[in-house]
């Protein structure tokens, strides 16, 4: 299926929808839903929530997208360095996060008379060890993007052959702190200042600072832009003003996750190939098999779950495809690496993570 198909698909489903409410960050995937909804004629409600910890920027470039597109919006604020699980930084911060964040979007939103809200979450997403993403099954969010089967590379493809813009900077500054050391309010004012500042000083269109024991590593979308002299003494001159004792680089560029299937997850047999896809997570036997069994799909059947041993069989497509506790997938007799994904992307919104 093309990207103009899967998007033509998005703007059915508004159309469907009616009235629906936007989770909007400004970011690629809210922005493309804004867009698309505006496209549509739905009636949208935007709904932004601002915890105190995003970059700079944030909440006025929000408030600029959604009049810019004619859409309405709506501020909820709170203070996410007041919540004790937060400040302590466990490795569960951010699922109390997006239960806090999701709980107060489907609050407000039942408020303003929208029943249905509505998610950028897409099936790349699905591929990645984020929790948050089971809130969207606990509070019943829906994902257009998901259901129309688009890809993370698909979303930005659209937005810059359309010029449509968005931010890259919406991600909650709490992740940029080590798990288990505290999250104050000066570590999040200095991370948010030493970004800015080396963003300004490269250009390079995303900056994570990830802070660890005083010592701060830098991480860029594009490497080639701090590999000069004067750039890298200026930057270390400022962050040293910061207060960070030692100033380290990430050799490793900021990618996108745009990869659904990498190729040494195809295994060539004789005439066909086999997908061993590994999940960073581990899945719910019993609440995917569940949830398998309990909706339609004409492209999955003969479904059988050997609890003891751990794994589901099933057939996607016709191909024989197993999915395991650990997180492992395998689907085979695939035909090339576009045959294996699409069968992979009818699976993934069905399987439920472990907690």
């Amino acid at each position: 299926m093309n990207t103009n198909i899967k998007i033509n698909k998005v703007k059915e489903i508004f159309k469907d929808y009616g009235k629906v409410a936007l989770a909007f960050s400004g970011g690629a995937d809210s922005t493309l839903l804004a867009y698309l909804a505006k496209e549509a004629g739905a009636d949208v409600l935007a709904i932004t929530y601002d915890n105190q910890i995003f970059p700079t920027g944030f909440l006025e470039f929000a408030k600029r997208r959604t009049s810019e597109l004619g859409i309405r919006h709506e501020i909820i604020e709170s203070n996410f360095l007041d919540v004790g699980d937060v400040v302590e930084n466990a490795p569960q911060r951010c699922l109390v996060c997006r239960r806090l964040m999701y709980g107060a979007i489907k609050q407000r939103a039942n408020e303003e008379g929208y029943e249905i809200i509505i998610d950028g979450n897409n099936v790349t997403d699905l591929t990645h060890d984020r929790p948050g993403i089971l809130m969207k099954y606990e509070y019943e969010i829906e994902s257009p993007f998901i259901e129309a089967e688009l890809e993370t590379y698909e979303i930005h493809k659209f937005l810059d052959e359309n010029n449509i813009e968005y931010s890259n900077s919406t991600t909650c500054l709490a992740t940029r702190v080590k798990t288990n050391e505290t999250v104050t309010i000066d570590k999040v004012n200095r991370i948010d200042h030493c970004e800015a500042y080396v963003k300004e000083i490269t250009g390079s269109d995303v900056v994570k600072l990830r802070e660890e024991k005083n010592v701060a590593t830098i991480e860029l979308s594009d490497l080639d832009t701090i590999l000069d002299k004067e750039k890298i003494d200026s930057i270390v001159e400022e962050l040293k003003l910061s207060q960070y004792d030692k100033i380290l680089l990430n050799l490793k560029a900021i990618e996108s996750d745009d990869e659904l299937i990498l190729d040494d997850e195809l295994e060539k047999g004789a005439n066909n190939l086999t997908l061993r896809k590994r999940l960073p997570f581990g899945i719910n036997i019993l609440e995917t098999d569940r949830i398998l069994k309990n909706k339609e799909n004409d492209h999955i059947s003969n479904i059988e779950t050997i609890e003891d041993i751990g794994y589901i069989k099933l057939h996607i497509d016709e191909k024989e495809s197993r999915i395991f506790r650990d997180g492992n997938i395998s689907i085979e007799n695939n035909k090339n690496k576009e045959d294996a994904k699409e069968s992979l992307v009818k699976i993934l919104p069905f399987i439920r993570r472990t907690v």
